[in-house]
């Protein structure tokens, strides 16, 4: 929210700005002795993108899906309708001003939204899929109400069996009336199929305020001709890139400064990075490089590895520097040491203070509004 706040006014400029830089602000993190050459700003997307995916902030929930334990994709998030105030509108705004930003500059946002949203940005319709993967457990009971006379039950009977009348709840579980009066009026067993599609037609139009907003940012900054050119899926993999990586993908770009992929330290490291979850291997990334996504295009990018030289390596943790994508990386001499450590590391050595000493209290993140020139 304090991000928001302090740079809500401050896309525009970017916007204008001839020739936009690589990094259109720059970040200092109170406390910390971080210079921002890249691997700050990207630290800090990322943290915005986990508190946009958090209850820290009213723009998005938990799909229905993960909060009944029923049907796929329950880690996705989804547009909170219930998000309808003035601010709220305003910081969707902003979200899609990043977006833009993401799309121009290639700076991955690591979001985990549905269909549903993707969708809305392409100008793509949406279906039942759609509806699936948000609630599949409403998709479902529709399905049965549509279908309940192959079950023998006809008009005498129905009313014994649903008891529904003309309200549907949506995703953060408010109730909507889906005509006037709706709580008024039973559903029967000769206008179920209405009820049906009425169901579905305001569960499909949820969020469209919220993302019609979120657009009006993004088109501020990118073209909505060139948006459209997209389908949704290249649209979501172009800004958030891959949920996931292949080892494989990191060696493609990997180069060593003072070491070889034949040294027997460096094959610890790889062997350690080829047995993490996928959720380590992105803490890794986070850990090195200060974003947790690998981009579409990672080709154009170098992970250096170089030499920790100590008395003792195996008692060393790794240094990263985020700015450069480089690790140093300790000469440890078993692969389970090489493990240990970096998975100390990647969880519980998030700081970036390497570059000068503490100076400041200690304070949550301040994002100076300083541009590049």
């Amino acid at each position: 929210g304090e991000r928001w706040k302090q740079r809500k006014n401050r896309y525009v400029q970017v916007k204008k700005r001839p020739g936009m830089t690589k990094y259109p602000f720059s970040v200092k993190l109170k406390g910390e002795g971080g210079v921002d050459a890249g691997g700050l700003f990207r630290e800090t997307i990322d943290q915005v993108c986990d508190e946009l995916q958090s209850p820290c902030l009213p723009l998005f929930i938990p799909t229905p899906n993960n909060r009944t334990g029923f049907g796929e994709f329950r880690e996705k998030w989804t547009v909170n309708p219930a998000a309808t105030q003035e601010v709220h509108y305003e910081m969707f705004e902003f979200l899609g001003a990043l977006i833009g930003m993401s799309l121009r500059l290639g700076h991955v946002l690591p979001l985990n939204l549905t269909s549903f949203f993707w969708k809305r940005l392409t100008d793509e319709p949406l279906d039942k899929s759609d509806l699936i993967a948000v609630d599949a457990y409403c998709v479902k009971n529709l399905e049965e109400i549509a279908n309940i006379d192959k079950k023998g039950v006809n008009e005498e009977s129905f009313g014994q069996v649903i008891e529904d009348c003309y309200v549907t709840r949506l995703s953060d579980g408010s109730e909507v009336e889906l005509v006037k009066s709706g709580r008024t009026v039973k559903v029967t067993f000769a206008n179920r199929k209405e009820f049906v599609k009425l169901t579905k037609k305001a569960r499909l139009e949820e969020g469209i305020a919220q993302i019609k907003a979120l657009t009006s940012g993004v088109f501020k900054i990118v073209p909505q001709s060139l948006i459209r050119l997209y389908s949704w899926r290249e649209l979501e993999l172009k800004v958030c890139g891959k949920a996931t990586f292949q080892i494989d993908a990191l060696k493609k770009i990997t180069r060593y400064s003072g070491c070889s992929e034949r040294d027997s330290f460096v094959q610890y490291f790889w062997q350690a990075l080829d047995e993490f979850t996928d959720e380590e291997r992105s803490l890794y990334l986070r850990f090195v490089w200060g974003r947790s996504r690998m981009p579409t295009y990672s080709e154009k990018y170098v992970h250096t590895i170089t030499p920790k030289r100590t008395d003792n390596p195996d008692l060393a943790l790794p240094i990263s520097h985020t700015c450069s994508f480089q690790l140093d990386l300790p000469t440890y001499k078993s692969v389970e040491k090489a493990k240990e450590k970096l998975r100390y590391a990647i969880r519980f050595c998030q700081s970036i203070d390497a570059d000068k000493e503490h100076y400041e209290t200690w304070e949550d993140y301040h994002i100076q509004s300083t541009f590049i020139h």
